[in-house]
């Protein structure tokens, strides 16, 4: 039986897609297949990866560029899926070795799960992003759009859920990132349970902050992260990077919070001075979020 199957969509990262192929093949205590899912790929692509499609654990589906991000050929490719879970991993990023294994525990009561969203940065800060969709505040600001709980790193969800959606993968609109759009429907489903991590199981190397860093020195960067966590204490290495970074981000919403009392102060008083009718229903509402919520 196959625990899961691991969809790494891929179009041009000819140097990373092989460290994430191997993070992804590199689970422990589970059974897994992996797909990559080309879209539009280029020669350089096709022949880093034909030294993995000896395994029989690798499918490559290579397909002509799709509109947008081809996420049609991801439904496509799921169609043939054997997992009882699909886990997602981009072409750039790594997954830790006890991943499915922690998305097997976390799905077990839940549809949808995801790792402790962490962040790497270029200049080696780990940056948290706290959320929990065990909280209906996070599931009705996720369903707005407002926040991501996850990009598509580290997100897993049960095979049957999939088979149950109105519509699988499909483009987004203009203007709408791919995995909210389909984030979105997976939690507008009847009885959605969602499950947040608390352990760092998938590394997040955002595209927009790599995308300068020349690509062989992102690829050692890579290199060297996928050598740690594969080592004798990787994990619990990432699990105390994971406090760090929790308590660095609990300092900065503190400053934030201080920073908008004095904000909501002066627009306090500034609208207390007009005492349009405007005005008055905003204060109100300021009244009615500090009882609710106090900063």
């Amino acid at each position: 039986m196959t625990d899961a199957t691991i969809l790494i969509p891929t179009h041009r990262h000819a140097l990373l897609l092989p460290l994430a192929l191997r993070s992804a093949l590199a689970q422990r205590d589970a059974a897994v297949e992996v797909f990559v899912v080309g879209d539009g790929v280029e020669d350089d692509t096709r022949a880093a990866l034909e030294p993995f499609l000896a395994d029989r654990r690798v499918r490559f589906f290579d397909r002509p560029k799709g509109e947008r991000y081809g996420e049609r050929h991801r439904h496509e490719a799921l169609q043939e899926a054997d997992g009882a879970l699909v886990c997602y991993l981009s072409d750039d990023d790594l997954l830790l070795p006890g991943h499915v294994a922690e998305m097997r525990r976390l799905l077990e009561h839940a549809d949808f799960a995801h790792s402790a969203p962490v962040r790497i940065h270029p200049d080696g800060t780990i940056e948290y992003r706290p959320v929990d969709l065990h909280r209906p505040e996070f599931l009705t600001l996720a369903l707005a759009g407002r926040v991501n709980p996850t990009g598509l790193t580290g997100a897993s969800h049960s095979r049957s859920l999939y088979e149950r959606l109105p519509q699988g993968w499909r483009p987004a609109p203009e203007g709408v990132p791919t995995d909210i759009y389909m984030w979105r429907q997976i939690f507008a489903m009847p009885g959605f349970r969602g499950s947040s991590g608390t352990r760092v199981t998938a590394l997040n190397f955002p595209d927009p902050a790599w995308r300068g860093v020349e690509p062989g020195v992102r690829a050692a960067e890579l290199e060297s992260w996928l050598a740690r966590i594969a080592g004798p204490g990787g994990e619990e290495e990432l699990d105390e990077l994971l406090r760090d970074a929790t308590r660095r981000a609990a300092q900065d919403f503190k400053l934030r919070t201080v920073e908008l009392r004095g904000a909501l102060r002066e627009a306090t008083a500034e609208l207390e001075r007009l005492r349009t009718p405007g005005a008055l229903r905003v204060l109100r509402r300021i009244a009615r979020l500090r009882r609710a919520r106090p900063l």
